[in-house]
């Protein structure tokens, strides 16, 4: 690969905060499904659907929250010298 074809620091930076921005809104995207209402309307979750809705729950935030200090770690690199270490 040629230099010239090597994306510079300013678009490596902009294109991971995208793709952390999606996969940011991939998760928030699945949390609303698991508090969605479904069928039959008012229906109680299964124990065992209920425990996993609650894993799920916790995972999800706790993945957030690690894509939320990975764009802070980007933001930090972009305010500070531009350019990643060596």
């Amino acid at each position: 690969m040629q230099e010239h074809e090597l994306p510079t620091w300013d678009g490596i930076v902009r294109n991971t905060l995208k793709s952390l921005d999606q996969a940011r809104g991939g998760l928030s995207d699945a949390w609303d499904w698991l508090n969605s209402d479904w069928r039959p309307l008012g229906a109680p979750l299964t124990d065992t659907a209920a425990e996993a809705r609650g894993r799920a729950r916790r995972a999800i935030s706790q993945a957030k929250n690690l894509i939320d200090e990975a764009k802070g770690a980007i933001h930090d690199a972009q305010h500070g010298t531009g350019r990643p270490a060596s």
